[in-house]
């Protein structure tokens, strides 16, 4: 087996001093190294720079690498973004109105959690103002105001609200401008949830750090 390796080797080697292409699956090279079929990276796979694209490229399209292929891993793969119907990142704006009072508390947005992240990146607060009220007889309160994503029955939900002190009016006072950012989770690594005790301090160092490599 070694030597049949030996001798491949030496053959593309010989063949590429023959000719400048070198061709796999195809008797039509149409570059330096042309695979035609599939590629299995077991390893690494490295270059050293990767070709700017520009706007007058065309059908370029992402290569991945998958950790589970079989009979090994490392099998390249090609993500066509024109055949998925959400891309690996994703941007929706919401509008709202006619809410009760300035209070969602509960919205399901609808997207799976399994499938995907939400994130709020930009908030408006339109309407009427959140009056100041007085606490302990001697400090104004505007409240506490939420704007968050959170998880409940295996779908994103929002809440935007304040849950102590409301508008003067229960109907049509507040409008809220909200932009997601969606992600697809195929392309993320999700990681523990860290928790820190402070001690009563306002500074410190989290308990511990995330292994990112």
């Amino acid at each position: 087996m070694k030597k049949l390796s030996v001798y491949f080797f030496l053959l593309l080697l010989i063949s590429g001093f023959c000719q400048a292409q070198v061709g796999i699956g195809t008797i039509n090279p149409q570059a330096d190294l042309h695979i035609a079929g599939d590629v299995i990276i077991q390893d690494e796979f490295e270059i050293n720079t990767l070709p700017s694209v520009t706007s007058t490229d065309e059908n370029f399209k992402l290569l991945t690498r998958q950790t589970n292929s079989s009979p090994v891993n490392g099998e390249i793969t090609r993500l066509d973004v024109d055949q998925l119907t959400v891309a690996p990142i994703n941007i929706f704006k919401y509008y709202f109105y006619n809410l009760n009072y300035d209070n969602i508390t509960d919205l399901n947005l609808g997207f799976e959690t399994s499938r995907y992240i939400v994130g709020i990146a930009d908030f408006r607060y339109i309407g009427a103002p959140v009056n100041k009220v007085i606490y302990n007889d001697r400090d104004d309160s505007i409240g506490a105001f939420i704007v968050r994503t959170f998880e409940s029955g295996g779908t994103w939900h929002l809440e935007i609200r304040n849950k102590f002190l409301n508008t003067t009016d229960s109907i049509n006072q507040v409008q809220y401008e909200v932009t997601f950012i969606v992600y697809d989770t195929s392309f993320y690594r999700q990681l523990p949830k860290i928790t820190t005790n402070l001690g009563g301090s306002n500074t410190g160092i989290t308990s511990s750090i995330p292994n990112l490599y």
